[in-house]
């Protein structure tokens, strides 16, 4: 057993084959986050932990809605452009994607002190929704392949799998169920056929369409992923206000996410050499939703009135995933012509469902923040300059799988096992300032994400330049700011499966290298009353 899993977890430590089997990069996927907020907040880099009277440090340190005496509506809306550019088997390729946001809805009820003898100034409620990642993006990578195909697995899992009768077996009353998404579909679409024996009756083992007759493999590949979707909190907070000197606050938050993924891997034939396949593509089309919960606790506390403290503690969420999922494929050969086949056809018509349980790491935030030239005349200049340092324990991240309506355990422990191997803590860097001149503020802002993996070699940090103009009389307010991103990471098309003959030489490819870039133009809006 204990073989069975380290074995699983290292299989779980690449990207994702198929999109309808959750992996470690769900977890992972719905546990990161990105720049939020207000558009104020994300141009000083989201350091919001120990600043006070900004909306969204509601969604960092709720204690700072102890800072708000009046009300405050704000919305926030944006636009956002993602560009990728995949480099795959020496070739390179690029694409974009470009969508409008509605990122920030926030509502403060600021607090009036009751009694004039108490040191209590005042307590505060807040609610709010703020988009906290985007999961909206485009992936196009391609290459020439000459030591494997992706359809070498589908035959290679057949036999692991001991099919006799395909026809029962791949897409009849008998369809093995790990199949029905892979094996099953290349071989009612001719991707994959069997060997016979002399009574020609197949023997177990199969070929691919993309062996030549002398086995070798020459076909071009093509990937190319369609992402949506986003993640919200809705959050509700209160704090109170001690003496203007100790601000403390709580927020309970109800995360939902929703993920949809289009991915069609294809392949065309480029062999001289007599070769029956022409040309395949398999789409796997994905969609998660998720709700869940999580609790957030702090505090803030004013030494001297230039300078404040914070501290901030984040719960983990317990996020409940309900996952429908198909597979469709279509292939072009030379013997059988152009045939498509669906997951659906092996399962009375319907998507495929799973039902999953992700808890995310926790997170602990310490917080400065340093007012310069605080006066109570607007029409001098001020600012302020602000710092966060987050951890995240990705190591903590944990997955929970039903099966007949009951929690498959063995399935749970093999995926976490591969989380612990995966994944360590990491450190979060968040700084930015404000300089305010009357009316007018400028403003710049710096993030750093730490890398989640163990792994040296994977280069999974992410970095945010941010800066904005904001405007501020009579109660109105309007921010104009720009976020840009960018990060580094890599996608495994696939990973050959074990039991291929060595004798081939067949090898699995290298990972693509995706380089990302990310720009946010946003404008909140707000009113103070």
């Amino acid at each position: 057993m204990m073989i069975k899993r380290m074995v699983f977890a290292l299989a779980l430590t690449g990207t994702c084959l198929s999109l309808q089997a959750q992996t470690i990069d769900d977890a992972l996927r719905f546990s990161t986050t990105s720049p939020s907020g207000t558009t104020r907040g994300q141009s000083v880099g989201g350091a919001l932990g120990a600043l006070g009277g900004e909306a969204s440090s509601l969604y960092v340190n709720p204690a700072g809605v102890g800072f708000f005496r009046t009300n405050d509506f704000s919305f926030t809306v944006g636009f956002q452009n993602i560009s990728n550019s995949g480099t795959y088997l020496n070739t390179k390729a690029d694409d974009n994607k470009f969508i409008p946001l509605v990122s920030n809805i926030t509502m403060i009820f600021g607090g009036r002190r009751k009694k004039p003898d108490s040191k209590w100034q005042n307590f505060s409620f807040g609610l709010g929704l703020n988009r906290t990642q985007n999961y909206n993006q485009r992936i196009y990578y391609t290459g020439t392949n000459t030591s494997s195909s992706l359809s070498l697995n589908y035959y290679l899992d057949a036999e692991a799998a001991g099919v006799t009768n395909p026809d029962q077996q791949l897409g009849g009353s008998q369809t093995i169920g790990s199949l029905a998404h892979t094996s099953a579909l290349a071989y009612q679409t001719g991707l994959i056929s069997p060997y016979t024996d002399n009574n020609n009756q197949p023997d177990g083992t199969f070929f691919s369409a993309a062996q030549a007759q002398d086995r070798s493999i020459n076909v071009k590949q093509e990937n190319i992923v369609d992402a949506k979707g986003g993640a919200y909190d809705v959050a509700f907070a209160f704090a109170a206000n001690y003496d203007d000197k100790l601000y403390l606050g709580g927020s309970l938050n109800i995360p939902t996410m929703t993920y949809k993924n289009s991915r069609t891997w294809k392949e065309t034939n480029q062999n001289t050499v007599p070769t029956d396949l022409n040309s395949f593509d398999v789409t796997e089309t994905l969609r998660s939703e998720g709700t869940g919960i999580n609790l957030k606790v702090g505090g803030i506390y004013k030494p001297v009135k230039a300078l404040s403290l914070g501290a901030t503690f984040h719960s983990p969420s317990w996020i409940s995933f309900t996952d429908t999922y198909r597979t469709n494929m279509t292939t072009s050969t030379k013997t059988f012509g152009v045939l498509s086949a669906s997951s659906t056809e092996t399962n009375d018509g319907f998507e495929d469902e799973s039902k999953y349980t992700v808890r995310t790491p926790w997170k602990g935030v310490l917080s400065a923040a340093f007012l310069f030239a605080p006066s109570a005349d607007t029409r001098k200049p001020t600012g302020f300059i602000s710092f966060d340092y987050e951890y995240m324990d990705y190591a903590s991240m944990k997955m929970r799988f039903r099966n007949d309506n009951s929690f498959d355990r063995e399935d749970s422990d093999l995926r976490n096992d591969a989380i612990k191997a995966t994944y360590q803590g990491a450190s979060n860097i968040r700084v930015g300032g404000e300089l305010k001149l009357h009316v007018i503020a400028f403003r710049l802002g710096y993030a750093l994400y730490g890398s989640p993996y163990k792994n040296g070699a994977i280069d999974g940090k992410r970095q945010y330049y941010s800066g904005g103009i904001g405007y501020r009389n009579r109660g109105f307010y309007m921010d104009l700011g720009l976020v840009y991103g960018s990060n580094t990471f890599t996608n495994q098309p696939y990973v050959l499966s074990s039991n291929a003959d060595p004798a081939d030489n067949y090898t699995t490819p290298a990972a693509a290298k995706i380089d990302s870039k990310q720009a946010n133009i946003n404008a909140t809006f707000g009113w103070k009353f």
